[in-house]
C-alpha cells in the first residue's frame, strides 16, 4: 500500500515525477539513441525495428528506475506498486490477455486499414519477432505500467477515488506519449491523436489494475500483446487529415471498450479470489 500523503506532497510528487520523466525520456530519444546506434555499430545506423526496440527498452528503463527511485526516497517497496507474481491466477492472466489484446486491437486496425490510417508492412523475422516480444512485454508493459498505474494511480488514490485518479493517470499516460511523438518529430495530428487515444487505453488498463486487486500482471501482460502485435507487422500510420485523426480516436475508443466490456465480464464470471501467498517479482 502507498503512504497517505497530504494534497500537496501528492502533487508536488505527482509534477516533479511526470517532469523528470518527460525531461529524461525526451533527453533519451534525441541524444542518446542517436549515440548509441551509431558509434556502437561503426557509425552507422541500425536497421530500423533494432532502432525501435532500443529506444522502446530506454524508455522502460527509464520508467522504472524512476519509479524505484520515488520509492526509495518514500521508504516503500516495489511491491506498493502491485508488482505481484499471484500464484493462483498470473499463468490464466498472461494466456487469457493474448486474446483479449487482439480482441480489442482487431475492429480497430480494421476501422483504420478502411479509412487508410495505417499501413501493415511485411511481418519481422523470427529473430525480430522474438525480440519485439521481448521488449513489448519487459520494458514497455512493465515499464509504462508500473510508471503510470502502479505509482501515479496508486498514490492519487492516497487521497481521491479510483475515477479520478484513473482519469489523472490516464491523461498522465496519454501527455507522455504526446511527448514521445514530439520528440521524434511527430506532426500536430499525430500528437492529438496520440494524446486521446493513450488515454482511452489506459483507462481501460486502470480498471483491468482494479479488479484485479491491484495487481499488474493482467494489465501489463494486456498492454504488452497490444504493442506486439503492432511491432511485429511494422506498422505506420498516416494522418493526412484531422477527419483521419478523429477516426483514430474513435476506433482507439472502440479497441479499449471492447477490452473493458471483456475484462469485466471476467471478473464478474471467471475470475478467481486473490492469492494470500502472492510474491514479489524482484527487479
Amino acid at each position: 500500500m502507498m503512504k497517505k500523503y497530504s494534497i500537496f506532497d501528492l502533487w508536488l510528487r505527482v509534477i516533479l515525477f511526470f517532469s523528470i520523466c518527460v525531461i529524461l525520456i525526451f533527453s533519451f530519444q534525441s541524444f542518446v539513441l542517436p549515440l548509441v546506434t551509431t558509434v556502437f555499430n561503426n557509425g552507422e545506423d541500425y536497421p530500423l525495428n533494432i532502432r525501435l526496440n532500443i529506444q522502446r527498452a530506454m524508455n522502460g528503463i527509464v520508467g522504472i528506475g524512476l519509479v524505484y527511485v520515488f520509492l526509495r526516497m518514500d521508504r516503500l517497496k516495489m511491491t506498493s506498486t502491485g508488482f505481484l507474481w499471484d500464484k493462483s491466477r498470473a499463468n490464466e492472466w498472461i494466456l487469457l490477455s493474448i486474446p483479449i489484446a487482439l480482441a480489442g486491437l482487431i475492429p480497430t486496425v480494421i476501422i483504420e486499414w478502411l479509412f487508410e490510417i495505417i499501413i501493415i508492412n511485411e511481418l519481422l523475422d523470427v529473430l525480430g519477432i522474438l525480440l519485439t516480444l521481448f521488449v513489448a512485454i519487459f520494458f514497455i508493459g512493465v515499464g509504462e505500467e508500473i510508471l503510470f498505474r502502479g505509482y501515479l494511480q496508486r498514490i492519487l488514490e492516497s487521497r481521491y477515488s479510483f475515477q479520478n485518479s484513473a482519469l489523472i493517470s490516464a491523461f498522465l499516460f496519454g501527455l507522455l506519449h504526446f511527448w514521445l511523438v514530439a520528440a521524434s518529430n511527430g506532426g500536430i495530428r499525430y500528437m492529438v491523436t496520440i494524446l486521446f487515444s493513450a488515454f482511452v487505453i489506459g483507462l481501460t488498463l486502470s480498471y483491468t489494475f482494479k479488479i484485479t486487486g491491484y495487481n499488474l500482471i493482467f494489465p501489463v501482460a494486456i498492454h504488452g500483446f497490444w504493442d506486439f502485435f503492432l511491432f511485429i507487422f511494422q506498422a505506420e500510420f498516416i494522418y493526412d487529415t484531422w477527419l483521419q485523426a478523429i477516426i483514430e480516436i474513435c476506433a482507439s475508443t472502440i479497441g479499449a471498450l471492447v477490452i473493458f466490456l471483456i475484462v469485466r465480464y471476467y471478473a464478474e464470471n471467471y475470475q478467481k479470489k486473490p492469492n494470500q501467498s502472492s510474491e514479489e517479482v524482484s527487479l
